[in-house]
C-alpha cells in the first residue's frame, strides 16, 4: 500500500482510508481532474475543433442535400425511417461554418434519446487529456470541458447529454424525405 500511495501522491492525487468498526474500510483514492482521459471523437466546425465523447457516438452521415446550406439552426432528417433532430454547432456556439463544406451529421446518443450533430469535418477518434474549465467558462451550456490538441490549439470538450436533451426537448418541424 505504501508504493500506492506514494505513486498517487507524485501524481498530486491523495489517499484517504475511513473505517469504522462493524461497518468496514473504505480507500478514497483523489486523482486531479487533469489526469483524465477519455477516448473522443474530434470534428470541426469553421476553424474550431470540438471533441465528442466516444462513447455517445454511435454513427456518422452526410447531411442530405435537400438540408444543407439552408442556414436553419436545426431540423429533422429521416434516418432509415426513423426521425432524427439535429442541431448545427455552427448555430450552437456562433461559430461560421466552412464556405462550400460537405456537412456532416454525427448521431449521438444518451440512454434512449438520440439526435444528430451537423459539422463540417470529421477528423476521427482521439485519446483526450481533459482540462477542467476556468470559473468564467463553469456555466458554459453545452460544454463540460477542454483539451489542448497537438497542434497547440484548445478544443472543447461537449457535454452531449445536454445538447441530446435540448435537441429532443424542442418542437419537431417536418421531416425531410
Amino acid at each position: 500500500m505504501d508504493v500506492v500511495r506514494r505513486n498517487i501522491e507524485a501524481l498530486r492525487g491523495t489517499v484517504t482510508i475511513e473505517s469504522q468498526e462493524g461497518v468496514g474500510t473504505t480507500l478514497i483514492v483523489r486523482l486531479p481532474l487533469t489526469l483524465a482521459i477519455i477516448e473522443g471523437f474530434l470534428v470541426g466546425v469553421g476553424k474550431e475543433t470540438f471533441v465528442l465523447p466516444l462513447d455517445v457516438v454511435i454513427e456518422c452521415v452526410e447531411l442530405p442535400a435537400s438540408e444543407r446550406h439552408n442556414g436553419s439552426a436545426q431540423g429533422v432528417i429521416n434516418l432509415r425511417g426513423k426521425s432524427l433532430p439535429y442541431l448545427r454547432l455552427s448555430h450552437l456556439f456562433g461559430t461560421p461554418a466552412r464556405e462550400n463544406s460537405r456537412e456532416q451529421i454525427v448521431v449521438v446518443g444518451q440512454n434512449e434519446l438520440r439526435a444528430g450533430l451537423v459539422v463540417d469535418a470529421l477528423y476521427g477518434e482521439n485519446q483526450t487529456v481533459i482540462k477542467p474549465l476556468g470559473k468564467l467558462f463553469q456555466g458554459l451550456h453545452g460544454v463540460s470541458g477542454s483539451t489542448i490538441l497537438g497542434n497547440g490549439k484548445v478544443a472543447l470538450i461537449l457535454d452531449v447529454p445536454a445538447i441530446v436533451r435540448e435537441v429532443s426537448s424542442t418542437p419537431e418541424p417536418t421531416v425531410a424525405a
